[in-house]
């Protein structure tokens, strides 16, 4: 009985000392003097009261019109705002460590559970401060008497899962975890909401804006970067989770998610140290390897705030804690060997490059030449710095150089170089290089630097031009020459380069070759090995016989792959349960009739070039 006197008594003094701890003001504006003058409202003190005696000190702003237009909450107590620090400690916007610290109703609404917990703790404590239990009270109660319908908003979509446009601010607390599909990815993702405002455009249509932020390495710097998101207005009420950024808290699977998202920033963290190339399986017709790079992609690829966002606060990889790891960014940045360009790759797309082994077997070359290949890149690849000049740091590359004719597998040996050596193939054309010494030399920099710091496999296609024999009269050309010689000097990665026009080869460039290889168009033995290799990987029986009649057309290497492609397409279109040898005859037939029809014409254009003499008779009289 006595302890719930002593609690009754308790409840009253508190109560009654609530009448001095909050003090209102009103901000007012008035047309006669054309300025806002603060106007007491509490009626129940005859003595005025300085402000500083309060706990709390709430300015309400009225407009000229009588319009109420905002509150902010000045805090009087310094217990009570030690505790309010704490609890907006990490709250963007939240500043309570000036003179006159204040606090927006949305943020004290914010507060409203933590600020009971604490009263609920001191409370609880023997002895325990009245004084602050007293100002904690007060800031409890001003919530509940203030915002109680905001309260009850807050209850009822807890409750019922759905959500009115006008509570969405109270859904969304500072440093909630939110859920978010990528807008381009569509992969799941958990983003650290800082902030939310209610926003108009200039169209006056209303939104609430989400500051959030996801840990990202920018090619820069490793850390927190900013991402925006946006809830149009809309009306009636809302399942929150048809929204397209809610908290996961009330996510129907949210442990799942949550682990999942830590499992693959996991994986975000782990290829970003390495810097490894993977396999892309499908992203906007984008398949095949990547080199995941952002630090290249930010020195060589374009300019995009949406998907490389500027890191603001950078932390280390190597202690992120769970809560870092689950808003890890779900695409990294890199460049496409395929599409020789560079992007943003979803995680949930990539898987770990499969190597060929075998590949270095497939080549249909001399068994002396693919001894010494591959014996020259494997020596490389494990002992680089035995690699070396008089001078330090010249000498480390590798160069090869492979001539013939197209379609007899100077491509395919570049590629079994990088298979066999575990290492990405990086292709570039002497076409995507220019023509200018300047921009040439611009570009062969960069291609040589990218392929130095991805330990790629260089491919230089088509390379006439930088290897051509100099001559007095092509000054331009020469220039090139002598730039590319000049580079060669210091590349220390393979350099594997293709030509159609050995003759033309430049002495000095020769003496820097470590091999050169010479392919001869295919022969019969050479193309019934290939039309073999085909069948076999696509686990197709043909008779021996049937091979040997597909090996007597003279097609390169490069049209054989083609044709055996293209008849697999033709036994899908006709619902055939396997390609069947009338499916390569018609591809076959099909392009026999096209190299018909060059021959016609290249021998018609070369006949009309090559016209008769014309016979003219002229009337008597007419000559001079």
């Amino acid at each position: 009985m006595r302890s719930e006197v002593g609690t009754r008594a308790s409840t009253f003094s508190i109560r009654t000392y609530l009448l001095t701890v909050i003090f209102t003001h009103l901000l007012i504006y008035f047309r006669r003097t054309s300025q806002y003058t603060w106007r007491k409202t509490n009626k129940s003190k005859k003595k005025p009261i300085r402000p500083a005696k309060y706990a709390i000190l709430v300015r309400r702003l009225i407009d000229e019109r009588g319009r109420f237009q905002g509150t902010a909450l000045e805090i009087k107590s310094a217990a009570l705002c030690d505790v309010l620090r704490q609890i907006n400690e990490e709250v963007e916007g939240v500043d309570l460590t000036g003179p006159s610290p204040e606090l927006s109703e949305l943020d004290l609404f914010y507060s409203y559970d933590a600020l009971r917990s604490h009263l609920a703790v001191e409370i609880s404590r023997e002895p325990h401060d009245s004084a602050l239990v007293t100002d904690l009270t007060a800031a409890v109660r001003l919530v509940e008497e203030d915002q109680h319908q905001s309260l009850q908003d807050r209850a009822t979509f807890i409750e019922t899962g759905m959500i009115a446009w006008r509570s969405l601010l109270l859904l969304f607390s500072p440093n909630t975890i939110v859920y978010n599909c990528h807008a381009e990815t569509r992969q799941v993702r958990l983003l650290l909401l800082r902030q939310a405002s209610s926003r108009r455009r200039e169209d006056g249509s209303r939104y609430i804006s989400l500051s959030c932020e996801i840990i990202h390495d920018d090619g820069e710097r490793f850390g927190y970067a900013c991402v925006e998101k946006t809830i149009d207005e809309y009306k009636g009420a809302r399942r929150i989770t048809d929204l397209d950024t809610y908290p996961v808290a009330f996510h129907s699977d949210r442990e799942a998610v949550v682990e999942s998202c830590i499992g693959r920033g996991r994986e975000f963290v782990r290829l970003l140290v390495l810097w490894i190339c993977v396999s892309l399986t499908i992203l906007r017709q984008c398949t095949g390897r990547v080199m995941i790079s952002p630090s290249a992609f930010a020195s060589f690829g374009p300019y995009d705030d949406e998907f490389n966002p500027s890191v603001f606060n950078p932390i280390a990889k190597d202690a992120l804690t769970d809560e870092q790891l689950a808003i890890c960014n779900t695409v990294l940045l890199g460049f496409s060997f395929p599409r020789k360009s560079w992007g943003c790759f979803a995680m949930s797309l990539l898987n770990a490059v499969t190597w060929n082994d075998e590949a270095f077997r497939a080549l249909v070359i001399d068994d002396k030449q693919k001894e010494l290949i591959h014996g020259l890149v494997r020596q490389h690849s494990e002992h680089t710095q035995d690699f070396d000049d008089v001078i330090k740091g010249k000498g480390r590359g590798l160069i090869g150089l492979l001539a013939g004719p197209p379609g007899c597998g100077k491509t395919l040996t570049a590629e079994a170089v990088a298979e066999t050596t575990r290492k990405p193939l990086y292709q570039v054309t002497a076409g995507e290089l220019g023509t200018d010494e300047k921009a040439v030399e611009a570009s062969l920099l960069r291609a040589l630097d990218l392929a130095e710091r991805w330990d790629a496999v260089l491919l230089l296609d088509e390379a006439e031009v930088f290897i051509q024999q100099r001559t007095p009269n092509d000054l331009q050309r020469n220039a090139i020459v002598s730039i590319f010689l000049r580079q060669l000097e210091y590349y220390q990665g393979i350099m594997i380069l293709t030509t159609n026009l050995p003759q033309e080869c430049d002495h000095a460039f020769e003496s820097r070759i470590h091999f050169s290889v010479y392919y001869h168009e295919l022969d019969y033995t050479a193309r019934k090995s290939i039309w073999t290799l085909f069948f076999k990987r696509a686990s197709l029986d043909i008779d021996d016989a049937d091979i040997s009649r597909l090996a007597e057309t003279p097609i390169n290497g490069r049209q054989i792959k083609n044709a055996f492609s293209s008849a697999q397409t033709i036994s899908l279109a006709r619902k055939h349960e396997r390609m069947t040898m009338e499916d390569i005859k018609v591809v076959l037939e099909v392009l026999h009739d096209w190299e018909t029809a060059k021959k016609t014409v290249k021998e018609t254009a070369k006949s009309a070039s090559v016209a008769p003499p014309v016979q003219m008779t002229v009337p008597e009289g007419d000559l001079i």
